[in-house]
């Protein structure tokens, strides 16, 4: 199939430089992308903005029946071990799936492509979750040894996601973590969202880490000088009233992307968490010049990076995977247009390869 999408303005390649220009879309593939009205017969797109799809970098899934549930307890009372979450979630285990893929479904509504879902439960966790995916949406699913063995959990996800180092015993741990490195697979940890843990967490070689809302600067230093990437998902953070991130500090020098977190917490709307990371930025920062484009690229193509996807940046041969926003009146700046102006209904459709999702070209 041949598509030619014109009178757009698409947010080019990794910078996401914003440009008026046409897409030439073949087989699922973006075939040319360049400057004004295209070749004959493409599709008007009405000076609608064109961005990459969001990746959703970090959500716990499994949690969607119980959103809110508990809202006013302490994080360890909520999601620790032994918490709300996991009571609510054996007993309502049968709603699990359904829950699952709503959650899904809202994520593609919202211009969602891809999600990396840290899944508890074990092999059996990780198996339900690959029965419910979506087969248009690409899912990493990182699994965690609730009393599963480790290679067996390794041979059907994609990695590990772990908790807390302080979680686990030492012995444990570091087999776990040989485990995954002799597999080459993704090890990623959560680290510091409650109380400062990186130096443990960066002494099992993680390929990213999530959160670091209470890190110190000296964390954040031997954070950046290690070089690994980190997820930072300030909604859910700030819900669950344990801090905020040092967003500016780390765009300085870290590949940073975003996730929405426990959706049992936070709902998985990457339009409201990049809106938020914006302007939560400029204002920890107090730097009015903070560019728009930085936190674009962390809602994303940054995550894709990370979790070791294809990118999905528009530029020629690429998979094409974007969304197609209506233009809206007055507007000067498609990237904030994007990231604090927009909302779900402001979506005309999402194109993933050769399917276009939720609406159509031709309104």
């Amino acid at each position: 199939m041949r598509l030619v999408l014109g009178n757009a303005t698409i947010l080019l390649g990794e910078e996401l430089e914003p440009t008026e220009g046409f897409l030439v879309l073949q087989d699922g593939l973006i075939k040319e992308v360049g400057e004004g009205k295209g070749p004959r017969g493409w599709i008007d797109l009405k000076r609608g903005i064109v961005s990459p799809t969001f990746t959703n970098a970090h959500v716990h899934l499994g949690d969607s029946i119980a959103q809110d549930y508990g809202a006013y307890k302490r994080i360890e009372e909520r999601v620790g071990a032994g918490g709300l979450k996991g009571r609510i979630l054996e007993e309502g285990k049968a709603r699990v799936p359904a829950g699952m893929k709503e959650s899904m479904r809202r994520m593609l509504r919202c211009g969602t492509g891809a999600f990396g879902d840290f899944r508890e439960g074990g092999l059996e966790g990780v198996r339900l979750l690959r029965r419910v995916m979506d087969p248009r949406r690409e899912g990493v699913v990182l699994g965690r040894p609730d009393g599963s063995g480790v290679e067996e959990l390794l041979a059907e996800c994609d990695g590990i996601g772990l908790r807390t180092p302080r979680a686990y015993p030492r012995g444990g741990i570091e087999r776990i973590v040989a485990a995954v490195k002799g597999r080459k697979k993704l090890l990623a940890v959560h680290a510091a969202e409650v109380r400062d843990d990186v130096d443990e967490a960066l002494g099992l070689r993680p390929d990213f880490l999530v959160h670091l809302t209470n890190a110190g600067r000296e964390s954040l230093e031997k954070v950046a000088r290690a070089g690994v990437p980190v997820v930072l998902c300030p909604r859910a953070n700030a819900m669950l009233g344990v801090g905020l991130p040092e967003i500016p500090r780390l765009l300085e020098r870290t590949l940073v992307a975003l996730g929405t977190d426990n959706v049992m917490v936070n709902s998985p709307n990457m339009l409201r968490e990049a809106e938020f990371a914006f302007k939560l930025a400029r204002g920890m920062g107090r730097d009015p010049t903070l560019d728009g484009r930085l936190i674009l690229a962390a809602a994303t193509i940054n995550g894709r990076k990370i979790l070791g996807l294809r990118s999905n940046a528009i530029e020629e041969g690429n998979e094409a995977s974007f969304i197609v926003f209506r233009r809206g009146r007055y507007l000067y700046d498609p990237i904030l247009a994007v990231i604090h102006r927009y909302d779900v209904g402001d979506i005309r459709c999402i194109v993933r390869g050769d399917d276009v999702i939720g609406g159509s070209l031709h309104v």
